[in-house]
């Protein structure tokens, strides 16, 4: 089993909030194989990934999770910024 662990420096709770419910569903959808699970661990968004597949499945997994979290988190500030015009 390999194992990886992303974190990221999140300093407001509510965009840390809203970016662990945004992923919610890939953590939910992951093959039995693959572990995903998201947290809040102080001002951080924490992902810890479990993979019992092989190497270039973790490396996808790892991708298209980050490529998740790129666009929830691009979405969220194009919508803050969307409120503030």
């Amino acid at each position: 089993m390999m194992r990886v662990t992303i974190s990221f420096n999140v300093n407001n709770p509510q965009v840390a909030r809203s970016l662990i419910k945004s992923i919610e569903p890939d953590d939910l959808s992951a093959p039995p194989t693959v572990k995903i699970r998201t947290a809040r661990r102080v001002g951080d968004v924490v992902s810890y990934v479990e993979c019992g597949r092989g190497l270039e499945t973790l490396i996808a997994t790892v991708d298209d999770l980050l490529v998740c979290i790129d666009a929830a988190y691009r979405t969220l500030v194009a919508v803050k910024n969307e409120e503030q015009t």
